[in-house]
């Protein structure tokens, strides 16, 4: 199984993920039925604690003479997506209000376009990478946070904004970057479980998706992934090609949906009753969205990295 993961681009991730949605599929209450902890390992309800733990030991990898280059790059990227997300959100409700067009409600596009899968991106940049481009996986997982979307809806929607999620993310990158400066032995040491965790980030992300609920979205599911690559990806590419320079990985890499956004419309639907209509549909639109970027971005950064002349270094 190793052997496998290692052959596909973010394997450690992918792999898990899928198996992991394949048995919430055909059999939700598996693990559920056994509860304590199991249940807690293999469905979602350990996701935070895992992207938690993950976030602080990736982070104690961050050196602080090269946290310049992160913000430099994940940081400006990060605003290029989140920003546009916004702007683009403002525009769609503006354009077409809340039912949208072809069937892609105004919530479906925002968290959509805001999605992100953290975890595909610290196998991508493991695989294809730099060290820095990797460390930066507690910088990225920040963006990951549900409530981020939720925010990014709220600008884009004109209310009111709760930053705390955001600080409360932000807090663990600090400390994670303060424990690996301070004393390199010990972040060396809790760098090394970033690896393993990875399998079981994907387990996590997996244990959200219905397979069955994600291919009922059909056209307006696909629909909803090409707004995501010719939007946002394509923005994210040529800003890390043009303005910063770089190769494109790290873009490519970050344009994903992970399991943790397919939960945000049921959130937006609880402060917001009135939207509660979208929500069912918004949640089987992301679900496909997840599924299909965590195949075909993966794909996409092998074959950019081909291209590039990049090789694909051994886990």
């Amino acid at each position: 199984m190793l052997k496998l993961m290692r052959k596909i681009p973010a394997g450690m991730v992918l792999v898990p993920m899928l198996i992991s949605a394949l048995i919430n599929t055909f059999a939700p209450n598996f693990f559920k039925s056994l509860g304590g902890l199991s249940e807690t390992l293999f469905t979602g309800k350990g996701t935070n604690y895992l992207v938690a733990l993950v976030t602080l030991c990736a982070s104690t990898a961050l050196d602080i003479k090269t946290l310049g280059h992160v913000l430099k790059k994940q940081g400006l990227l990060m605003a290029v997506k989140f920003g546009l997300a916004a702007i683009l959100g403002f525009i769609y409700i503006k354009l077409f209000g809340m039912e949208g067009i072809l069937g892609v409600s105004a919530i479906a596009f925002v968290v959509g376009m805001c999605a992100i899968n953290p975890s595909l991106y610290l196998g991508l940049m493991n695989d294809y990478g730099t060290k820095e481009d990797e460390a930066a996986f507690g910088f990225v997982g920040v963006f990951c946070v549900p409530a981020i979307s939720v925010l990014v809806f709220s600008t884009s929607h004109a209310t009111p904004i709760d930053w705390m999620p955001l600080l409360s993310a932000l807090f663990l990158v600090i400390i994670g970057v303060i424990i690996g400066n301070l004393d390199k032995d010990m972040g060396k040491f809790l760098g090394q479980v970033v690896g393993p965790l990875t399998i079981f980030l994907g387990i996590a992300a997996g244990s959200t998706i219905n397979l069955k609920s994600a291919f009922k979205s059909g056209p307006s599911g696909i629909l909803l992934v090409i707004f995501f690559y010719l939007f946002i990806m394509t923005a994210m590419y040529l800003f890390e090609t043009k303005a910063l320079k770089s190769n494109g990985i790290a873009a490519v890499g970050l344009s994903a949906a992970a399991g943790l956004n397919v939960v945000v419309p049921n959130m937006i639907a609880e402060i917001y009753p009135e939207y509660a209509s979208y929500a069912a549909t918004a949640t089987t639109q992301l679900a496909m969205a997840v599924v299909i970027t965590a195949i075909l971005t993966p794909i996409m950064v092998k074959y950019l990295a081909k291209k590039k002349g990049i090789s694909g270094r051994e886990l």
